[in-house]
Parts: C-alpha cells; sequence; structure tokens
C-alpha cells in the first residue's frame, strides 16, 4: 500500500499508524445531487422538536445513547419526538418479527418502555435521497450520534441544507464541525446532548449556519478535478 486517499485528520492518522511511509492525498466527498438544488431549511416551516437520526440499525450508530438523553430532554420540552430513518428494528408484531429482531432491537425495545418514548419515537421506514431531504428540512435538530465515524455523508447533507445540528465528537467528525464547534459532545455525555439539542430548540435564531462552508467541501466539480489529479500523480 503506497498510496492512500482521504479526507479527515483521523483517517490520516489511522493511514500514518498502518504504513508511515504511505503516501497520503486529500480528497473531500461529493454528496446525492438531490442536495445541490438550494433547498434551505426554514425554522419557521420545521416541525417543531423534532430530533431525526439518518440511520440506527446498529450500536455505533448510537440511537441507545440519544434514548438515554430523552429523559432530560422532555423534562424542557416534552412534545419532543425523534425520527429515524430506517427499518423499524423494534419491530415484534409477528413470529417473523420476533425470530429476526436483533439484540440491538430488542435492547432499544426494552429502553423505549422503560422510559416511557413508546409516543416520542417514530422508524420511517426506507427512504430514498428525495425522502432523506425532505425529512431534513421538516426536523428542528439532525443528531449524529455514532460511536464512531469518519466523515459522516448524513451530517454533510444536514450541512448542506442548512439544518441545525448536534455530533459526536468522534473519528473525523471534528474536521467537519469546524466553526460550529459548540455543538460537538462527546459520545458518552448524554447529558451535553440533551443540554446541546435543549439550546437548538430555545434559541431558534442564533443557529450556526454551515451550508457554505459544507458547499465548498462538497463540491462535485472541484472534488470530481481534485481526484483525478491525485489519479495522474499516482500513475
Amino acid at each position: 500500500m503506497k498510496n492512500i486517499i482521504g479526507r479527515t485528520s483521523w483517517d490520516k492518522a489511522h493511514a500514518w499508524a498502518i504504513n508511515s511511509k504511505a503516501k497520503y492525498y486529500f480528497n473531500n466527498e461529493t454528496l446525492r445531487p438531490e442536495f445541490y438544488d438550494g433547498s434551505k431549511w426554514d425554522y419557521d416551516k420545521c416541525d417543531k422538536h423534532t430530533i431525526f437520526l439518518s440511520q440506527a440499525g446498529y450500536p455505533l450508530k448510537g440511537l441507545h445513547q440519544v434514548l438515554r438523553a430523552m429523559p432530560l430532554i422532555l423534562r424542557h420540552y416534552p412534545d419532543t419526538k425523534i425520527r429515524v430513518a430506517g427499518a423499524d428494528i423494534t419491530k415484534y408484531s409477528t413470529w417473523r418479527d420476533k425470530l429476526r429482531i436483533s439484540g440491538y432491537g430488542k435492547l432499544i425495545r426494552h429502553m423505549i418502555h422503560q422510559l416511557h418514548l413508546d409516543n416520542h419515537i417514530e422508524f420511517l421506514g426506507p427512504l430514498n435521497a428525495e425522502q432523506m431531504k425532505q425529512v431534513y428540512l421538516n426536523c428542528n435538530v439532525f443528531v449524529c450520534p455514532s460511536s464512531i465515524e469518519n466523515s459522516p455523508n448524513s451530517l454533510g447533507e444536514a450541512q448542506l441544507l442548512g439544518v441545525p445540528h448536534v455530533a459526536s465528537f468522534v473519528g473525523g467528525v471534528a474536521d467537519m464541525m469546524v466553526g460550529n464547534e459548540e455543538n460537538l459532545y462527546r459520545f458518552e455525555e448524554v447529558e451535553m446532548l440533551a443540554n446541546k439539542i435543549c439550546d437548538i430548540f430555545y434559541n431558534d435564531n442564533k443557529q450556526v449556519d454551515m451550508s457554505a462552508v459544507a458547499l465548498q467541501r462538497h463540491n462535485p466539480q472541484y472534488n470530481t478535478k481534485h481526484l483525478l489529479d491525485i489519479y495522474r500523480q499516482i500513475q
């Protein structure tokens, strides 16, 4: 492995740890075309006190941490709801569901009941890019609560749309939050997660708009040209 293409200080450090002699090339990602049409989040049009997670199918995506934060959030905003893209991992109505449910699905199901959140969470099912965009635009805050990430596309999509967002300080996420560091939190600190979500609910007109930064980072023309330049150098 002589050449590596990456996009964050985190993957650069890990590439160096594996092979310090390899040549590292930086190149950002291009996201789905539906998110480049100029659509913009508007507080007056969003569903107030809604939290959106782009996926939660397995533990590292961190849904359980958001559930742990919910009792604190509900003290201040009792109408708060969580919307989760993807299949309902807690589904348990048929014999087939009971056979297929994962261990993590059972844990989430137990937590929802234990914390009395049955009326505060909705699994939206599989969504295409256009449907995802609408859910971003409709939410009050997007949360990326993962235990590990490099540069999550979901966070970039939320930023392109100007959606208020909170993210765990893991992997390469911090590189994507330059200019919005106040909305980073440690993965295990559910109290900080709850506090930052409540701050966003309260300060509706004081959110950092990262859309211009995200558009520069995820610029399709520049990223394509830069990638081709990298391959020419490698040749």
